[in-house]
């Protein structure tokens, strides 16, 4: 019982200390849902997709056992869950400093943006999340964007 209040106690504690990062997030993306129907950025700014575009879904479809759609969505879905219970084990449950994170994090990070250009390469614009998406603020304010996108090719 004393292991599971310190649990709750920590990320309470968490919570409290990061409070105002995490309203950020969540107004920020209460109004770019609301005004372009996307999270990302850089989907709204150039209609092209992120390294992280499809994550969400794959961390969902993951969690539910659908592993062959995950994958498909975003591979490295895999690795923000198992990231995710190791760090919640080590910082909440053992209540143990996670100094290895950073790195673990950014190994993660180094194998998306890999898989991202191999993704990119191999199945963008055919296959989502790997879809360039029209009405983007360049393609909106930048009259010959979309034009010069179609003459590279890239769309």
């Amino acid at each position: 019982m004393l292991k599971i209040k310190a649990f709750f106690a920590r990320i309470l504690q968490d919570l409290k200390k990061y409070k105002w990062l995490l309203i950020g997030i969540g107004v920020y993306y209460v109004i770019v849902k609301e005004r372009f129907h996307a999270f990302c950025p850089l989907v709204i700014i150039t209609g092209f997709p992120c390294p992280g575009c499809g994550m969400t879904r794959a961390v969902m479809y993951m969690l539910q056992g659908q592993v062959e759609r995950s994958w498909n969505l975003n591979p490295l879905a895999i690795g923000w869950i198992l990231l995710a219970i190791w760090f919640v084990f080590r910082r909440y449950w053992c209540g143990k400093k996670v100094k290895e994170l950073k790195i673990l994090f950014a190994i993660i990070i180094v194998l998306m943006v890999l898989s991202y250009f191999y993704r990119m390469i191999t199945i963008f614009p055919d296959y989502p999340p790997m879809t360039y998406t029209r009405n983007n603020i360049l393609s909106r304010y930048v009259p010959f964007y979309e034009k010069l996108l179609r003459s590279m090719q890239l769309i």
